[in-house]
Formats: C-alpha cells, sequence, structure tokens
C-alpha cells in the first residue's frame, strides 16, 4: 500500500499522454492490442511514410465487436532537445456487429502525447458514428482515455526499459476505470502488464516489425 501511494503521488505530478503511436517509421509495420475483461482491441497498422498509416482495427466490448479499415496521420510533432509531443488523427469506416445484426459505422479519434526519457503522458478520444437516421439505435460509442507514468531509472536502447504507468478510462455513461501498470519495453517490443483498482486485469502488447 505504501508503494502504490508513493506512485500515486509521483503520477499526480505529471500531466496527460497516449499509448503505442498509430504511426511508426516509414515502411514499419505495427501489431498493437489492449485486452482487459469484456474488452479486446487490436490493431494492425503498416506506414506509408513518417506521419501517413493504414491498416485493420477491431474492438469488441462485451456482445458487440467493430471492425474497420483504417487511416491514421500524424498531424503535428513537436521536436524539443529531451523531449517529444505529438497529434495523431484516425478515421475509418467499417461494421458494428450485435445481436446478429450488421450495421456500417463510421470511426474517429484524435491521440495526443508528450514524452521524455523519464516522463510519459497521453490522452485519447475515440469516437464509433453510428446511423442516427435509423429508428431505436443506440448512441454513439465512445472512450476516452488518459495515462501518466514515470521510469523509476533511465536505461539506454539495447537494456530493457520500464515504466510505472497510471490510466483513467472512461466509455459512455460508465464510470471512470484506474488501471496501474507495469510497462517493459526492449527493442522493438512492448509489454502492458496491468492490476485494475476494481480488480481486473489488463494485458497490452505492442511490437514493430
Amino acid at each position: 500500500m505504501k508503494m502504490l501511494t508513493l506512485f500515486l503521488i509521483l503520477i499526480a505530478s505529471l500531466s496527460l499522454e497516449v499509448q503505442a503511436h498509430p504511426v511508426s517509421y516509414q515502411g514499419a509495420t505495427s501489431l498493437m492490442s489492449y485486452n482487459k475483461p469484456g474488452e479486446n482491441e487490436l490493431l494492425l497498422t503498416y506506414s506509408f511514410q513518417s506521419y501517413l498509416a493504414g491498416g485493420l482495427y477491431y474492438l469488441k466490448v462485451d456482445d458487440v465487436n467493430y471492425t474497420l479499415p483504417r487511416i491514421n496521420y500524424l498531424a503535428k510533432r513537436w521536436n524539443n532537445e529531451d523531449s517529444q509531443g505529438n497529434i495523431y488523427l484516425s478515421a475509418g469506416y467499417g461494421a458494428e456487429n450485435s445481436y446478429e445484426q450488421k450495421k456500417g459505422v463510421g470511426y474517429a479519434s484524435v491521440d495526443l502525447d508528450w514524452e521524455s526519457r523519464k516522463y510519459y503522458t497521453a490522452a485519447s478520444y475515440g469516437r464509433f458514428l453510428r446511423d442516427h437516421s435509423e429508428p431505436q439505435l443506440r448512441p454513439d460509442f465512445e472512450m476516452i482515455k488518459v495515462r501518466a507514468g514515470v521510469a523509476p531509472y533511465l536505461a539506454e536502447y539495447n537494456d530493457i526499459n520500464a515504466w510505472f504507468i497510471l490510466q483513467a478510462d472512461k466509455q459512455n455513461d460508465t464510470g471512470v476505470e484506474l488501471t496501474q501498470f507495469i510497462r517493459l519495453f526492449y527493442r522493438n517490443v512492448l509489454v502492458e502488464l496491468g492490476a485494475g483498482f476494481n480488480g481486473n486485469w489488463a494485458f497490452n502488447y505492442m511490437v514493430h516489425f
């Protein structure tokens, strides 16, 4: 409990940031997956340029799943002496499958991040846009996520990099869910092991190749 309290104090002193970047270096293929009870997310992308990537996006939340092609665009980047900030915009159109029904659905999101070798912050907002001309259609599904982290030590590229991360996320009218993560990064592989304050587990990974 003392270590958790210390961790929360450190996190509280930080601002906002995101997770894995939706656009990588030119020619890179990236596979990203985020998982917790009742929810699985998968994004496979190829970066045509250092600012533009396209791929396939899949999200399953309880009994509803979304599958769609997606374009990711690096709208702005700040390169500072010892840190970097980014703004990413994403959009796509595909299918929503629920209760044996299939409907068209649009998608739009914005991802913000800032990080140095010591600190990590991120925020993201995503929305699945449903056709409101159809009667009795459920409202749009939206996701908000905020993350902040700190590295317990400064590692070189060939070393295992570690981060302590606190994440707050919210979907539609649900309450805010807090999850603490340990992130391990080595070369082109990133793994996150998480435990929610509600007792849920979380497991995320990212691979560049």
